[in-house]
């Protein structure tokens, strides 16, 4: 009797260079690797497919559609993604994909037929990271016009008598094969300390984290240069002594620290530029100022560090814009710039917002001021912390766009107003700021961010993701909204577990975050963990409705919130307002 066979959608994952992560670290590897294959379990069951085996670094699973497939191998994919963020390099986790539709004999644990080869071949056509599947998985669906696909020809694959012709399903995460020829040498990545000073003096230490912001902004407008964000250096102690290591963990090749000294009736700053992992120091300089030289020593300070690292460029700007301001003008708008990029409170914004505004009324064509209170009032509105969101949201636009039209070359101004405009629904003018934002400083993770955000509500969930992630390059230690964002990406694009883990990325939630929360708990069907989460949110806001989310959310179409409704009313929270409250 002749043995049945299945028309199925075979998915084939295979760990890229599993044998030198092993002999790496062989715990290390086993660990992460049982952690990723049992998340491949749940994303299979989650998508109604059956996982039929996995068998040393490679997985086996059948689906009964091509759309389930392709769903499952975006979400492995960014799990993995996720998983890397914390590593090395050198130790991420990466896989390569293969999906083919064909007749498949399935028998326990087992799958049998020329189909499944098929498969098992095109996963060593896709690059690390990515996704390759056959002409019958493109075209069954075609019905998903957020996926993105590229045709890579026809294809001879290893023990297939019929060439296969190919595409690649566009995942974000795609890195260079190392079977190729290298690519070439990425920017030098520029890792900017805390200016470090005496912890007895708190007021030239947060100067000295002040004057970090201001000298990474300057640096971050050259382009030849990698720069870390602000809130990388931030987040870790200046006087921390292990500061190198820290920088061989991001993948920095040049550091940047210096101290902070009062001597007498003036202030001694010492900074040191330093190759990483060498260690070698490859310019060290000493200045004797009076605190109201700052600007101008800075000045040349930056100039000196960019061309000992990439040559002659030419310095173009100083850090000290003109329009008259005096040095403790200068030294109030490096201070509340830092409160903004520390965000570590409401009462911070605040602050910051404060002095911006005073800085505006004394210099109202100073565009540096008028950019940071575009800032102080975006973050407010971003983190949750406005008790007049629409009204904050229209104050930073206006600032914004006065810094714009002041200096049409100041990139925070534009990436802050093309984020509001997200919000006024003009999307075409949000993305036409954003990326002129991203043109004047490509190194300026907000705007990255900025842009992924305006990406998830064109409806492009896949590409916000590989956006969040390329902000996440740029500042490691980034504000909770980044995560939020990248949740949301995972949560449209039908990822419900991975946008789960973003979100526990979040040290602190807020009522925005564990809304998602509860609507991704939902969709999973962990109903308990939902309702916890929903009891929270209406504690803390017991007016909210469903409604209030649909009328807030500012997608280019409609019916793209729709998925996060269904979570919500899932996770039983009110479609409408209470009648009595």
């Amino acid at each position: 009797m002749p043995l049945e066979r299945q028309r199925l959608v075979v998915m084939h994952c295979d760990i890229v260079e599993f044998s030198r992560l092993t002999s790496q670290d062989e715990d290390a590897t086993f660990h992460a690797l049982r952690k990723g294959f049992s998340r491949a379990a749940m994303l299979v069951s989650d998508h109604g497919g059956d996982l039929i085996n996995t068998a040393g670094d490679s997985l086996l699973a059948v689906f009964p559609t091509a759309l389930a497939a392709a769903r499952t191998a975006l979400g492995l994919q960014q799990y993995f993604a996720l998983g890397n963020r914390n590593l090395p390099k050198v130790q991420h986790l990466r896989a390569r994909i293969g999906i083919h539709q064909g007749a498949v004999l399935v028998q326990g644990d087992q799958a049998f037929g020329n189909d499944v080869n098929i498969a098992a071949r095109l996963q060593e056509t896709a690059p690390p990271g990515g996704i390759c599947v056959s002409q019958s998985v493109r075209d069954a669906i075609d019905e998903a016009p957020e996926l993105n696909f590229k045709p890579i020809g026809t294809k001879a694959l290893r023990h297939i008598a019929e060439p296969v012709s190919a595409f690649l399903l566009h995942s974000g995460h795609e890195a260079p094969d190392s079977r190729k020829e290298p690519a070439e040498e990425i920017r030098p990545r520029l890792l900017v300390l805390p200016f470090a000073a005496s912890e007895r003096d708190t007021a030239l230490g947060e100067l000295g984290e002040a004057l970090t912001v201001d000298l990474i902004a300057a640096l971050s407008r050259f382009r030849q240069l990698f720069v870390f964000a602000p809130h990388t250096a931030l987040s870790h102690d200046a006087n921390d002594q292990n500061q190198a290591y820290l920088a061989q963990q991001l993948g920095a090749r040049f550091l940047v620290d210096a101290f902070m000294r009062r001597r007498h009736d003036h202030l001694r700053l010492v900074i040191n530029l330093i190759e990483i992992p060498q260690g070698h120091y490859l310019w060290s300089q000493h200045y004797d100022i009076k605190e109201h030289d700052l600007a101008k020593i800075q000045d040349g300070i930056t100039r000196r560090i960019v061309t000992t690292l990439v040559g002659n460029i030419e310095h173009h700007a100083g850090l000290a814009p003109s329009g008259g301001q005096t040095s403790s003008d200068y030294d109030a708008i490096i201070r509340a710039r830092h409160l903004v990029y520390r965000m570590r409170s409401p009462t911070d914004i605040d602050t910051a917002r404060g002095l911006f505004q005073k800085m505006c009324k004394a210099h109202p064509a100073f565009a540096f001021a008028h950019s940071g209170l575009a800032l102080s009032h975006l973050a407010q509105f971003l983190m949750g912390w406005a008790s007049r969101p629409d009204e904050t949201l229209k104050e930073a636009a206006q600032a914004a766009q006065l810094a714009f039209e002041l200096d049409p070359a100041d990139s925070e101004a534009h990436a802050a107003f093309g984020v509001t405009q997200l919000w006024q629904r003009d999307h075409d003018r949000a993305m036409t700021h954003l990326n002129r934002a991203i043109e004047l400083n490509p190194n300026d993770a907000d705007a990255l961010a900025g842009r992924a955000l305006a990406l998830i509500f064109r409806g492009k969930p896949l590409a916000a993701f590989a956006e969040f992630e390329k902000a996440l390059g740029a500042n490691p230690f980034a504000p909770s909204w980044y995560f939020w964002g990248l949740a949301i990406s995972c949560y449209n694009s039908g990822q419900y577990r991975n946008a789960v883990e973003a979100l526990h990325r979040i040290t602190v939630l807020n009522r925005f975050h564990r809304r998602l929360l509860a609507a991704g708990y939902a969709q999973l069907g962990e109903r308990g963990k939902a309702a916890k989460e929903r009891e929270r949110v209406m504690a803390e806001v017991p007016a909210y409705s469903v409604e209030d989310t649909r009328n807030s959310q500012p997608y280019e179409h409609p019916a793209d919130v729709d998925p996060f409704i269904e979570g919500l009313v899932a996770a039983g929270f009110p479609l409408r307002p209470s009648n009595h409250s």
